[in-house]
């Protein structure tokens, strides 16, 4: 099964100080780029969706890889818009979806989520012993993702939950299955401010 990767790196970074996340230095190194680091020997192609031109220039410039760009089309509706670009230029029918914060994400992981998938899943979202879902940390067929995202939109929704109750199809993975090849869970760790900057520079020192 040939695999896309996509990564959502649109956001405002309000919880940052308005500083574009992944341009985050983290170990010497973007945000951004280890999370391509990461995934880069499983992914058939990578798409970074960016709110613009602009943006996805300044990435281009500083990511060493060879990634596909998808811009967004949608003001006010958060991730989804990303999603919506992202799939649109997906070349794949399985997409894993992620955030450029995340440089922490397990190839292992990623490929059982792949795997599972691949057995004709509509999409594959990990979920937590209290019911929270993962959806920034999943894999999603094309066509049925992308028209669940349009009717949502077409509705004013921006919520990812509510196109995910769309799809017919759903894996949602207990959380205890990924801890079985991730004990740590750190896959799923994200950075969202300076001080979780900070904690996982201390978290990468004591690997």
């Amino acid at each position: 099964m040939q695999k896309t990767v996509l990564i959502l790196a649109g956001g405002q970074g309000r919880r940052f100080h308005s500083f574009d996340k992944c341009f985050a230095m983290l170990d010497n190194k973007l945000l951004i780029q280890h999370a391509i680091d990461n995934i880069s020997d499983l992914a058939d192609e990578i798409i970074v969706a960016a709110r613009d031109e602009q943006q996805g220039e300044k990435i281009s410039a500083r990511v060493h890889d060879k990634i596909n760009f998808a811009f967004d089309t949608l003001n006010g509706f958060g991730p989804l818009a990303g999603f919506l670009s992202g799939l649109e230029q997906a070349s794949f029918a399985y997409s894993l979806v992620i955030g450029c914060d995340m440089p922490f994400v397990t190839e292992s992981v990623v490929k059982l989520l792949f795997e599972i998938a691949s057995t004709g899943y509509d999409a594959v979202v990990p979920r937590w012993e209290n019911e929270m879902l993962e959806p920034l940390h999943a894999v999603y067929r094309r066509e049925p993702m992308l028209a669940a995202i349009r009717d949502t939109v077409k509705r004013g929704d921006a919520m990812i939950y509510h196109a995910i109750s769309q799809l017919k199809d759903v894996c949602f993975l207990p959380v205890n299955r990924i801890r079985e090849i991730d004990p740590e869970l750190k896959t799923f760790r994200n950075i969202n401010t300076p001080f979780e900057l900070k904690k996982s520079e201390k978290f990468l020192c004591s690997k």
